[in-house]
This record gives C-alpha cells, sequence and structure tokens, in this order.
C-alpha cells in the first residue's frame, strides 16, 4: 500500500521526462539539507560558537544587500560559459561553502561564507531554470519548474522536522554534522545534474561561437524597458510571499480576534495547497497566451484574498477563523498560477543568447519584494487598518494588468518568442 502510495504521488509530483526527474529528485536533496541547516544555524551560532544575535541579523542583511544584484552578472557569466556547466559549478561551490559553516568559530568567518552562499544562492534558481528551458524545452518546462518547487517545499518540510528531531540530542556535534551533510547534498545534486547533462547530449555546451546578433548587440535586461516593466510587476505580485509569511501572522495576533494557534495551521495549509496544486496548474500555462491568462486571473484572485483578509479582520472569531480560512486558500492558488506563468512569460520573454542573465533580472523582482515588502505591508499599511485591504487588492490588480501590458509589449518587440513558445525541442546550446 505504502508503495502504491509512493508511486502515486510521484507520477502527480514529479516531471515525465528523465531528466525533468532527476533535476526534481536533486532539488529535493538540495532542499532537505537546506531546510536541515536553515533550521538550526542559527541556535548553533548563538548558542554554541558564541557569535551574538545582532551579528548573526547583520550578516543576513548586508549579505541580502550585497547578494541582491549577484544573478545578473553572474547571469551573464553563465551565458558566457553555458548554463548546465556554470550551474554544476554553482552547486559545488554551494556545497564546499556550506560545509565549511561547520568549521566557522567567530563572526568574520560567519559574515564571508553568509555573503558568498547568499550570493551564489541568489543566482542558482534563475540559473536553473536558464537549464530547465534549454534541457527541457516545450510544454514540458513549466511543468518542469513546477515539479521542482512542489519538490523543494517537500524537501525543506522535511528537513525542518529532521532538524527538530536532532535538536533534541543537544550535541554539537549534531549541528556539525547537519552542516556538513548539507555540503554534501550539494554535491550530490552537482553529480546528477552534470549526468543528466552528459546523458543528454551535451545539450548546454559553452557558446564559443559569436552570437547571432553578436555580444555587443545584446541589450542588457535593465535596458530592455518592457521587460523591467513586466518585472517590477510580477515583483508586486510576489508580494503574496510577504503577506504569508510576514504580514499574516503579525495581523492575527494585532488586529483580529483569532488565536494565535490557527498561525501554523494556514502555513500548514499552504504548503499543502503548493505541492498539491503546483504541478497540476502548470498545465494551464503551456502557451503564451495562456500565461498572461493566468497572471491576470492570480491578481484577481489576490484581490478577492483581500476581501476575505478584512472580513476577517472586523468580525468576531467563528466568522474571523473562516474567513482567513478561505483567504489562505484563494491565496495559494493565486501563488500558484503566478509561479507557473511567470515561469513560462519569463522565459519566452528572454532572449536565448541572453537567457541567463534576463531571468537572473527578472528574480530581481521577487528579491526585491523581500527586501521592501515586510516594511510596506507591515510598518506603513497594516496600522491604516481596514482600509489598507482594499488598497493593497487595487495594488495588485494593477500590478496584474501592468504585468499583461509588458508582457504583450515584450512580444511585439520580439516576434520570434511566440514561435519559440510553440515549439517542443530543447535548445541546442550545451
Amino acid at each position: 500500500m505504502t508503495t502504491g502510495l509512493s508511486q502515486r504521488l510521484g507520477r502527480l509530483v514529479l516531471p515525465s521526462s528523465a531528466a525533468g526527474r532527476t533535476l526534481a529528485i536533486g532539488a529535493g536533496i538540495d532542499s532537505l539539507g537546506t531546510g536541515m541547516f536553515f533550521a538550526s544555524f542559527a541556535l548553533y551560532f548563538v548558542g554554541v560558537v558564541g557569535i551574538g544575535a545582532n551579528q548573526v541579523a547583520l550578516s543576513a542583511t548586508i549579505a541580502g544587500a550585497i547578494a541582491l544584484l549577484a544573478p545578473v552578472p553572474l547571469g551573464r557569466l553563465a551565458d558566457r560559459l553555458g548554463p548546465g556547466r556554470f550551474y554544476v559549478v554553482l552547486l559545488l561551490l554551494r556545497g564546499l561553502g556550506y560545509g565549511c559553516f561547520a568549521f566557522v568559530s567567530d563572526f568574520k568567518g560567519f559574515l564571508v561564507l553568509t555573503v558568498i552562499l547568499t550570493a551564489a544562492d541568489r543566482a542558482s534558481s534563475p540559473i536553473q531554470q536558464a537549464v530547465v528551458t534549454a534541457l527541457i524545452g516545450g510544454r514540458d518546462r513549466t511543468r518542469t519548474m513546477a515539479s521542482i518547487r512542489a519538490v523543494r517545499n517537500i524537501g525543506l518540510t522535511v528537513g525542518f522536522l529532521l532538524a527538530g528531531a536532532a535538536f533534541a540530542a543537544a550535541d554539537p556535534g549534531v549541528f556539525v554534522a547537519i552542516f556538513i551533510g548539507n555540503g554534501l547534498s550539494f554535491i550530490v545534486v552537482a553529480v546528477l545534474v552534470r549526468r543528466v547533462l552528459s546523458t543528454s547530449g551535451e545539450k548546454l555546451q559553452r557558446n564559443e561561437t559569436p552570437a547571432p546578433r553578436g555580444s555587443a548587440d545584446i541589450r542588457s535586461p535593465f535596458r530592455d524597458r518592457w521587460f523591467m516593466v513586466f518585472t517590477v510587476s510580477n515583483g508586486v505580485l510576489s508580494l503574496y510571499d510577504t503577506v504569508l509569511i510576514v504580514l499574516l501572522p503579525i495581523w492575527v495576533i494585532a488586529h483580529t480576534a483569532v488565536p494565535a494557534a490557527l498561525v501554523p495551521v494556514l502555513m500548514a495549509v499552504n504548503t499543502v495547497l503548493t505541492v498539491l496544486l503546483q504541478v497540476y496548474v502548470a498545465r494551464f500555462a503551456e502557451s503564451v497566451a495562456a500565461a498572461i491568462r493566468l497572471l491576470v486571473i492570480s491578481g484577481a484572485l489576490m484581490a478577492v484574498c483581500c476581501g476575505f483578509f478584512a472580513i476577517a479582520q472586523a468580525a468576531s472569531a467563528g466568522i474571523a477563523i473562516a474567513a482567513i480560512l478561505v483567504a489562505v486558500v484563494v491565496l495559494s492558488l493565486a501563488e500558484n498560477l503566478q509561479e507557473v506563468a511567470a515561469w513560462e512569460l519569463s522565459a519566452e520573454l528572454s532572449p536565448e543568447d541572453a537567457r541567463a542573465r534576463y531571468l537572473g533580472a527578472f528574480s530581481l523582482g521577487f528579491s526585491g519584494q523581500k527586501v521592501v515588502g515586510p516594511t510596506l505591508l507591515v510598518v506603513a499599511l497594516m496600522p491604516a487598518g481596514l482600509i489598507a485591504w482594499p488598497v493593497l487588492a487595487g495594488t495588485f490588480g494593477t500590478a496584474a494588468l501592468m504585468s499583461r501590458t509588458a508582457a504583450r509589449r515584450c512580444l511585439a518587440e520580439r516576434p520570434d518568442a511566440v514561435a519559440a513558445a510553440n515549439s517542443t525541442q530543447p535548445l541546442e546550446v550545451k
């Protein structure tokens, strides 16, 4: 029975192609180690090593600021060397770096590793997407990215739980083992990715010959006006992440009659729905036109969700609980629709010979909202009271419409993108 359940779950979550399955399994291994690391590193370095909590927070702030723009220059390097080869190097670097945390004994070493690895982590996702786009291609590309995200959520959750069990041992050696194990997980993933590249006929090779337009003619993504409008608009839609992770817990406690104990339940509901829905909804974003429609629908659902949050803020406990549960379900659906649409469109709007750097620039929308979102929502908007929710709803709706306009303008400037979107063949770039 357990075997049958595992097989059904595998068919539901994993991609259909062998290469896609290997990449998704690699993402699961990666996120398992990452979940264990992030659940334990602060406790170890503050409680065992003796680094101050303020120093740990300062390191994260400095690293986040320095690494914010890292995906673009590293993406440019990936375009020059080949995204597949560069992704393997990046995995090996991350494995070595995270393993070295086991030997850190002071603030300086902690800061240096945190800065380097935060930059590498930020660049990893868009470069991984460039690899999937080139290696998988066609309609399976977005489903593969959805599978990777679903598996990553599972891996992170299991990693958090395993780390919690490890804490019971109260042994510093357990933390060291977690750090080394996390580093080794990246090495394992690098081997898996390299094997996929080899068995796929080396489809991601270094571009040693001049690009069709010449490297001097490749426009910087920052000078591509409509692409950047699309990036910023999607960054605004990505505020759903800050709403769920930062705003929701604080708002529930400070502005509703809902018991604080419901917050972990709401987080669990979102996680479960993401695992169940992410791969399923990917089938609705298999063309540019469909992805644009999904973006608009996701913005509308985010606006609806804000209405339920407003009801919860004004209602008694029973009604508030029901309204918040509905809001989280609606927001989770919107999140999954927005993600698959963004994957499809960002890949299609990125010129083939500059894909990694364009995807790196696109990732700045999500990274940027993580920087400004908490202050914007919690400090500036939440104190406004009930009026905050219609303002946020209007913001989501406007961002969705701007995303649609920007995507269409980008397509008009790149007529070959629509033809490429209908291709089912992977790109011949090693």
